[in-house]
Order: structure tokens, then C-alpha cells, then sequence
């Protein structure tokens, strides 16, 4: 069965991963408002296939992101409630009790309010908020959409069928980058040469932010600077 958010094929897969027809597809976890890195990861793919079956991890791009203010790089945490150990990442529940989506509204207002593209994509982003998704996922899949829709990049994206072991993966075609964009491991990765773009704060460039900073200030340019990722 497949659906479509923002234009966006998502579909179950229902072969194994392994027999994807695709020249060079990428096995990678869902994230929120993930980094430069993560989206030129996908825009090299023929296809995207996200983990669906994964249990959440703690201290995880999966429910934070990190973004560029006065004070330095900052991470906008999304809580969860917390029922039992190793939910599976389909049945993360947010917890709103904090109201962290205001704080992240308030954060991001604060930080980006001066950008060249603000008033472009602030609107949108409330949106998504606003619906206060009880799943960590459907906020997640919406914001990855939205934001590759504004992006200008367009891909199949799949959703795993059943959880896949690292120790099988024996295909040249499917590349696992399950927790190796992570902010805790800053792997090769993330170790991207983008052509600096010009950031609100700070004199001295600040590489693999959320998505959110280089939409705000330099999403124009954003397609070739993914592009001239090495």
C-alpha cells in the first residue's frame, strides 16, 4: 500500500530490502529537522528507505535538532513519554506537557527572525506544530517531507517492512546510515565541505546545522551548495 504526503511517495515495502531494484538506495533512520548532511545523503540515493522498525534511541537526531543562535549551537529537544523500554520508534508519543513546541517556535523566531527567507518557511513550520501530532513519527515525516518539498527535491521514499540486522546486509546497492549522523558520533558522515553561506551569528562558519539553517538563510543557493557536498 502506498500514500503520498507533500508529493512524496511513501509506500511499505513489501520485498526485502535487500532486492531493491534501485541503483544505490540508503537505509537511514527518521530524524526532526535533520542536518545539511542528512539530505545530501538523500539526494545522492535513487531511493530512500527509513527504518520503521527500529527501537528509539536517547540522544538521537530522531527528536532533536541543533540550530545557530546568539549563544552558540543549540539543541531544540522534543520530550517523550516514556512507557515501557525499547518502543519501537512507530510508537513514540510526544509529550507536550513542557510545551516544547513553543519554546522551539520562540527559539527559532529569535534566532532566524533577521534571516533573508524567514517570513518563507516560519508559517509552514507553525503549521506542522500546531497539528500537535501525538506520534513522534508523523511529526517527523511531515517535517522531512515539507522540507524536501521546499528543497525542490523529490524522492521515493519507503518505509522497512520489518527491522533489518546490520550483520545482513550483503548488497553493494543498499548503504546502512542507521545512527551515523548522529550528535554524538561525528563521523565521515557529517565531515562535509560546504561552501560556507553567510549565518546570522558568529564569524566563523558553522558546518551541518539543522535543515532549518540553511533554508533560512541561503535556501536560493541550497540545491547547488548540496550539491558541491564532498
Amino acid at each position: 500500500m502506498e500514500r503520498r504526503i507533500n508529493g512524496i511517495m511513501l509506500e511499505n515495502n513489501n520485498d526485502n530490502i535487500k532486492n531493491t531494484s534501485k541503483k544505490s538506495s540508503i537505509l537511514i533512520e527518521l530524524q526532526y529537522f535533520p542536518p545539511i548532511s542528512y539530505f545530501k545523503q538523500i539526494i545522492e540515493a535513487d531511493a530512500v528507505i527509513l527504518e520503521y522498525h527500529e527501537n528509539f534511541q536517547k540522544q538521537t537526531f530522531r527528536n532533536r535538532c541543533e540550530i545557530l543562535t546568539s549563544n552558540g549551537i543549540e539543541s531544540l529537544i522534543i520530550p517523550i513519554e516514556h512507557h515501557k523500554n525499547n518502543q519501537t520508534i512507530k510508537d513514540i508519543r510526544i509529550d507536550y506537557k513542557q510545551r516544547w513546541d513553543k519554546i522551539h517556535e520562540r527559539t527559532i523566531r529569535s534566532a532566524y527572525g533577521k534571516s533573508p527567507f524567514f517570513d518563507f518557511f516560519i508559517e509552514d513550520f507553525c503549521s506542522v506544530w500546531n497539528k500537535k501530532h501525538v506520534f513522534l513519527w508523523d511529526l517527523n515525516i511531515e517535517i522531512l517531507t515539507l522540507c524536501l518539498d521546499k528543497l525542490r527535491v523529490r524522492k521515493e521514499i519507503i518505509l522497512s517492512k520489518a527491522y533489518f540486522s546490520p550483520e545482513n546486509n550483503d548488497t553493494k546497492d543498499l548503504l546502512d546510515l542507521r545512527d551515523k549522523i548522529s550528535p554524538n558520533e561525528y563521523s565521515i558522515y557529517r565531515q562535509n565541505s560546504i561552501t560556507p553561506y553567510q549565518q546570522i551569528f558568529g564569524n566563523d562558519f558553522v558546518r551541518d546545522l539543522s535543515i532549518i539553517d540553511l533554508l533560512f538563510c541561503a535556501v536560493l543557493d541550497s540545491s547547488e551548495l548540496l550539491a558541491k557536498i564532498k
